[in-house]
């Protein structure tokens, strides 16, 4: 059943920006040090020229209290000679029991910059508090808490100034396994200005993961950011499907 979901795909999606597995993270789940690298590439030519590249990767130390995690991810792009893709991302978190297995408190910090939206950094900080939910799904967590923001473009004008924000952070994440090889995974986040709830950043991935062998994967991504603030002539919804290989190292 799943490759004749995934082999289609993979003539009509375009290879644009890779990701890591967007699976929740369990305390004690499987101890010890674990590492994932993901990649893509697309080349075509004739009618339209483009070529893209993406790269992302994961490391995690997970105790039985207390795990400690980073994502990477860059992706790079050219249409008709145009550069027209070109982003990345560094993210670093910390989570510890709290109660049980039901609570857990994170720490995060993260730095990205975009280049097509006018990003030239953003640089965030904050704290969540998560709960662990059961229902018919395999993992389930919903989060909240706050982080601050500092976002800065390429030129400062009036219309395009440095933001400087506290923002409420709350998000939903699940995992659902339909057999030992197919399964999907949702990453979605809320985050509104604590002082201004129009001004708001809404992100989701929805990911279909396919385990060819014991440490590769094939997934199918889709990508939605929906940022109610953009700077100026950026525009507010940006969407991306992507397929990427994953590679558990070990």
């Amino acid at each position: 059943m799943y490759q004749k979901i995934f082999l289609p795909m993979l003539f009509f999606t375009s290879l644009v920006h890779g990701f890591i597995n967007v699976e929740p993270p369990v305390i004690g789940e499987k101890t010890g040090i674990a590492a994932e690298v993901s990649l893509s590439a697309d080349y075509r030519s004739g009618n339209s020229d483009k070529s893209a590249i993406g790269t992302s990767g994961k490391g995690q130390y997970n105790s039985r209290e207390w795990l400690l995690y980073f994502i990477y991810g860059y992706s790079y792009g050219e249409s008709n000679g145009q550069k027209d893709t070109n982003d990345g991302m560094l993210h670093l978190r910390y989570v510890h029991r709290l109660v049980d297995d039901l609570y857990d408190y994170e720490l995060f910090c993260q730095t990205e910059f975009n280049a097509f939206q006018d990003i030239r950094i953003r640089n965030l900080a904050g704290a969540n508090l998560r709960r662990k939910l059961d229902t018919g799904f395999d993992k389930f967590y919903l989060g909240t808490g706050l982080f601050y923001e500092y976002q800065k473009p390429d030129a400062l004008t009036e219309v395009n100034p440095v933001y400087q924000r506290t923002k409420l952070n709350t998000y939903l994440s699940f995992l659902k396994k339909f057999n030992t090889h197919f399964s999907v995974a949702y990453l979605g986040y809320f985050q509104p200005n604590i002082e201004d709830f129009s001004d708001y950043t809404v992100s989701q991935t929805l990911q279909l993961n396919n385990l060819l062998t014991e440490d590769l994967t094939l997934s199918l991504d889709f990508i939605h950011h929906y940022n109610a603030t953009p700077y100026e002539n950026v525009e507010k919804n940006d969407f991306r499907s992507t397929v990427n290989l994953r590679y558990k190292l070990r």
